[in-house]
């Protein structure tokens, strides 16, 4: 009998590992906003830097974020594929390289030399609860710097919200697309008006 309460402790201790739980690996996303603008005919005859975006640390990380009562925490089973600075660092130079409005269009990675320098500031990019309902909530402020002269030519703050249609971080993220999307919108209508 103590054979087999001896043997039946030791199976129990050896198979202790595959009774835990597993754990949930958290999903990746992209931030992928459609790119449907106007390219123009003539580009201004300037080199145009994109520096990277800058920010507090809650809006610098990897994590997909919420606010709730106040407090604001990440999503546990969801997050960005890459950090939020150098993702849409990415956006915004494809979106304006994308329509043609300078010569050329550089992330802060380059080693062209520019004459426009387009500095960003992320202010906010999360998810806020109200009741029983979300939306995400994206603002970030630019600034346009001639280089040489180091003359700020223009300040725009860009301030959307956008309801969460679907539940889950695949909701949140769809609705971040579109947010920033619409914060692309603004930012190559505020360029093309500017006079250089």
């Amino acid at each position: 009998m103590k054979y087999i309460w001896s043997l039946l402790v030791l199976l129990l201790a050896f198979s202790g590992c595959s009774m835990k739980e597993v754990t949930k690996r958290a999903d990746n996303y992209r931030l992928e906003p459609k790119n449907s603008l106007h390219v123009n005919d003539k580009s201004v005859d300037k080199v145009l830097r994109v520096q990277r975006v800058e920010g507090d640390s809650a809006v610098m990380t990897r994590a997909i974020l919420y606010k709730k009562d106040g407090a604001l925490k990440p999503y546990k089973y969801g997050r960005w594929s890459e950090l939020l600075s150098t993702r849409l660092q990415e956006v915004f130079t494809e979106a304006i390289e994308s329509q043609n409005i300078f010569k050329a269009t550089v992330s802060s990675r380059s080693f062209a030399i520019a004459d426009l320098i387009l500095e960003s500031n992320l202010e906010n990019f999360e998810e806020l609860y109200s009741a029983d309902k979300s939306a995400v909530h994206v603002k970030i402020r630019f600034r346009l710097i001639e280089r040489k002269r180091a003359k700020v030519l223009g300040s725009i703050l860009i301030n959307k919200v956008v309801q969460v249609e679907d539940r889950g971080a695949s909701g949140v993220v769809k609705a971040f697309n579109k947010a920033t999307q619409e914060v692309v919108k603004d930012l190559s209508r505020w360029l093309n008006e500017l006079s250089y």
